[in-house]
């Protein structure tokens, strides 16, 4: 996971790193959809837990989020190590927000086996909701909401200010200066 772009200065460091120890599970739980892996940053047992997944549809517990990962198991493969840019990080006593984008690898299975041909990017946005509730009442953080929706395509202009996400580098924000690009 990359540095930080911004967090609120007053969080506990600890409640901040534990945050993003979550997050950083998320998402890495996400290669090879390890679900023992994934399930440890939700509630237990998860039954209001949602999730707005990138596919365009709600999952609204644990169960169904473990069907769904079952399902992606069989029909697809996310590899390498997912790039994940912080843009904001509030934590406002029991409860933080984290918004961030991510680049993943992707690799679809055919007929069982990867082909490198059909290899893609996938760019994603999501906002990650927390609470510090492990789902039982322990104060524990643990990931209650994601939302995640795909990033435009990199070179397409931004209304009203004409920049991409190629200029601006994945997870830039307006208060921190432009990434340096290689020549």
């Amino acid at each position: 996971m990359s540095d930080i772009q911004y967090i609120q200065r007053s969080a506990p460091a600890e409640d901040i790193d534990e945050i993003l120890r979550l997050s950083r599970e998320w998402w890495e739980s996400n290669i090879g959809y390890v679900i023992p892996r994934m399930v440890q940053v939700f509630p237990s047992p998860g039954e209001e837990y949602l999730m707005f997944n990138f596919n365009g549809h709600p999952y609204f517990n644990m169960r169904e989020k473990v069907a769904l990962w079952e399902y992606y198991r069989q029909s697809e493969d996310l590899v390498g190590t997912p790039e994940v840019r912080v843009m904001r990080l509030e934590v406002r006593g029991d409860t933080a927000w984290l918004a961030c984008e991510v680049r993943i690898d992707e690799v679809a299975l055919a007929d069982g086996a990867h082909d490198d041909d059909t290899r893609n990017t996938l760019l994603v946005r999501a906002t990650e909701i927390y609470h510090r509730d492990n789902g039982e009442g322990a104060p524990q953080w643990r990931m209650w909401h994601t939302h995640i929706s795909p990033l435009p395509p990199a070179d397409e202009p931004r209304p009203g200010f004409g920049d991409t996400t190629d200029d601006r580098g994945l997870g830039w924000v307006p208060w921190q200066p432009l990434p340096e690009r290689e020549a």
